[in-house]
């Protein structure tokens, strides 16, 4: 049985414009619980599972791990609202293009993301995308998010595709360094979380700034 060819992409940034939604709703849920945080803080850690990001933003130690789960909680609803309200205006451009020609093309594809499983299904769903991704692997997922590899490698796995012939497309620099560590081939986009350079500096091997610029290079 011959190995499939496969892509693996990043969800928030990369085939969804929401990169700015979450920066924006993770800042005011935090400082409507009085601790200071602007969006600009926040762009940095998008790419890793949420919890993550909250111990960066702030000290939850102690009894505060449930005031922590408190503000996502909160969060989560926020954004959940926000992305209804956009719907499918949140499809990066060209994306559904993209998509569309790697099924055309005979690829399987594949989403790996920091969100939690019922995130992650509402924003394909609502912004139709669903109907093109082959597997989907959350945070919900794995004992390790991002930048670990232990997602990008289940991904691989349920698709039956090899580390080393398959691009991970992504937009932050946690998406690189998760798929450098799993034996990916890292190719940066520049819609989302992280300028060229980070994406370059992280290890990219190659940076786009559409999707329509995906194809060409994964199909070689």
């Amino acid at each position: 049985m011959s190995t499939p060819r496969a892509v693996l992409f990043d969800l928030d940034g990369t085939l969804a414009d929401t990169v700015p939604l979450i920066a924006q709703h993770i800042s005011d849920t935090l400082v409507a619980h009085g601790i200071a945080c602007e969006p600009k803080d926040v762009y940095p850690l998008i790419g890793r599972p949420i919890e993550d990001a909250m111990h960066e933003l702030h000290e939850f130690s102690g009894d505060g791990q449930s005031r922590m789960r408190a503000i996502i909680a909160e969060y989560r609803a926020a954004l959940h609202e926000a992305v209804n309200a956009a719907g499918p205006d949140l499809v990066l451009p060209g994306v559904r293009g993209m998509l569309r020609d790697l099924r055309d093309a005979g690829f399987a594809i594949g989403v790996v993301t920091a969100k939690g499983g019922p995130q992650a299904e509402h924003l394909l769903t609502i912004t139709e995308l669903r109907e093109f991704i082959d597997v989907l692997i959350t945070t919900d997922d794995v004992t390790r998010g991002k930048p670990d590899p232990e997602s990008a490698l289940l991904g691989l796995d349920r698709l039956g595709a090899t580390a080393g012939d398959t691009w991970y497309v992504g937009d932050a620099v946690s998406d690189v360094a998760m798929a450098l560590a799993a034996g990916m081939r890292a190719l940066g986009i520049t819609t989302g979380a992280a300028t060229e350079e980070e994406l370059r500096e992280a290890g990219a091997e190659v940076v786009v700034t559409h999707a329509s610029d995906v194809v060409g290079l994964v199909r070689g």
